[in-house]
């Protein structure tokens, strides 16, 4: 009985002991979480940004792409209804001229079925009284069957052109009706994106302001170096006036961020890079845009005047251009873009993100 005391006392001892061990055991830094170092911390929220703002235009584009379909299906449907309107007047011309034609024949047959000089017939040759009276009824047979050809001849390319015509017609009337059905299925496409757009535009802004606000407060930690200078610097594009967003509106999307101001306002590179474009572009009369390290091109439109060339290096800051109102433009202003591995994001919380604040 007493060694059966004794076992249950050191069971017990030991129990507590293992307990006590495991309370006061210190966690080992290879169970906690490290962070990473500041430059890892800052290209992972970057990666986070650029990936969301990526997404939101992706979407964005999604809709753009059914617009421009839906725009080039609408223009098939003008231009098949017009070939069709075309081909209709050309085929009735041509059978007006066919009808005209055979009449002439008929008359030019009955005459000289009459008369007894049908071109086919040497009759009229073999009664001539004398040599004289023959070379006139020949001169006359020559006359007529000239006459006669060119009648055949007009009254066949006439018929030809109207078989022509019509046949066109009928090929032009089943584009249209083809284009039409693509215009409405490329025009309920355009809506549902639309509408996707819309949805997916609120949350994903917000994600990007929150994601924005991350990364610039990541880089005024690090302070100046490499840290916060691993993205590059990026100024302003221009003192002025926001008037316009990033986004969905009235239908259709909104690409850029405008910022008003005069005409001759400065224009300056938001960062250093190289001039891929300076000159005419549709929709902005004339634009530059610089392409820079990691897949970013900025955009800039609307401007009165250029003062860079394609293949320019420029440093961020440097001027390139002037503010305008050329193009499709309400007033003077600059269209700003900013596009990440060929998709345009909104250039707010990239310029945030990078420190700038508009």
């Amino acid at each position: 009985m007493r060694a059966r005391r004794g076992s249950a006392r050191v069971t017990v001892a030991i129990g507590v002991l293992l307990c006590a061990c495991l309370i006061v055991a210190p966690v080992t830094p290879a169970a906690a979480e490290q962070p990473g170092s500041m430059d890892e911390q800052i290209a992972a929220a970057d990666a986070e940004l650029r990936a969301a703002q990526v997404k939101l235009g992706r979407t964005f584009g999604t809709f753009t792409a059914a617009e421009q379909r839906l725009k080039r299906a609408v223009a098939a449907v003008k231009s098949a209804g017009a070939k069709q309107r075309r081909a209709r007047t050309e085929a009735g011309a041509a059978a007006n001229l066919e009808r005209s034609t055979r009449g002439r024949f008929d008359q030019f047959a009955g005459a000289s079925y009459r008369e007894g000089t049908m071109v086919t017939s040497v009759s009229a040759l073999l009664t001539s009284d004398n040599p004289s009276e023959m070379l006139k009824q020949a001169a006359m047979l020559d006359v007529l069957s000239t006459e006669y050809l060119d009648v055949l001849t007009t009254m066949s390319a006439a018929a030809t052109q109207k078989a022509r015509a019509e046949a066109d017609a009928k090929q032009a009337l089943a584009d249209a009706a083809r284009n039409r059905d693509a215009a409405a299925t490329a025009k309920a496409d355009a809506r549902r994106a639309y509408s996707a757009a819309l949805a997916a535009q609120d949350a994903a802004k917000g994600e990007a302001d929150l994601l924005a606000q991350r990364k610039a407060g990541l880089l005024a930690q690090a302070g100046p170096g490499p840290s916060a200078s691993a993205s590059g610097e990026v100024v302003q594009p221009a003192v002025g006036t926001l008037t316009s967003g990033y986004g969905a509106r009235g239908g259709t999307i909104h690409y850029g961020t405008d910022i008003a101001n005069s005409i001759g306002t400065p224009i300056l590179s938001a960062m250093a890079g190289e001039v891929i474009d300076a000159g005419p572009a549709s929709g902005f009369g004339q634009w530059v845009r610089v392409q820079h390290n990691g897949g970013v091109i900025t955009v800039y439109g609307h401007v009165a005047t250029f003062t860079v060339g394609v293949g320019q290096s420029v440093a961020a800051g440097e001027q390139i251009a002037t503010m305008g109102n050329e193009g499709q433009s309400t007033g003077p202003h600059l269209h700003f873009e900013v596009h990440q591995d060929g998709t345009p994001i909104d250039p707010l919380p990239w310029l945030r993100s990078n420190g700038v604040s508009i």
